[in-house]
């Protein structure tokens, strides 16, 4: 079983998590929903990713947590817009893989259009099985996602690129 543990609120992270499983297709993933206000029951659980969508006010105590959590993942996603003055803490074997609408991000959007939008690798990454991503560019039929922002769809996508399998 993989754990992923997303840090957004709920209604974010509802239609992230059925995005994941409509285009991951896989039944080995458990995701499970993060917050301030929860994060101290997550302390004992070992997430293989963690996806950190959106910033809330946190504690030492909190940060701590999240941080522990972090330190043990094989992949941290993060919203590079959101968490850029956020110090996230990792070991040697964690790769991390930053999302969003900056051009530093490895995994952004290069042009969107009313149905569809360009999404690119700025830099090869490796996913679950360490196979390597190549750099470039994947289009994204805006349709079947039109109740998620540009941000969601860039963390699904990369959750997709670890987990997922060819695009339909």
């Amino acid at each position: 079983m993989h754990f992923i543990g997303i840090f957004s609120n709920h209604s974010e992270f509802e239609m992230i998590k059925q995005n994941i499983i409509k285009i991951v297709k896989r039944k080995d993933l458990e995701i499970i929903h993060i917050s301030s206000k929860n994060i101290e029951n997550m302390k004992n659980i070992i997430f293989e990713t963690i996806v950190l969508c959106n910033q809330e006010k946190m504690n030492h105590v909190q940060k701590n947590i999240l941080n522990i959590i972090c330190s043990n993942c094989m992949f941290i996603i993060v919203n590079a817009d959101v968490f850029c003055n956020t110090e996230i803490i990792s070991n040697k074997k964690t790769n991390c893989i930053s999302y969003g609408l900056n051009q530093k991000s490895t995994i952004t959007i290069s042009s969107i259009q009313e149905d569809k939008a360009i999404l690119s690798i700025q830099r090869n990454i490796r996913n679950l099985q360490q196979k390597v991503i190549e750099m470039g560019e994947i289009s994204i039929d805006l349709e079947q996602y039109k109740r998620n922002n540009i941000e969601n769809l860039l963390a699904i996508f990369t959750v997709y690129l670890i987990y997922g399998q060819e695009i339909d």
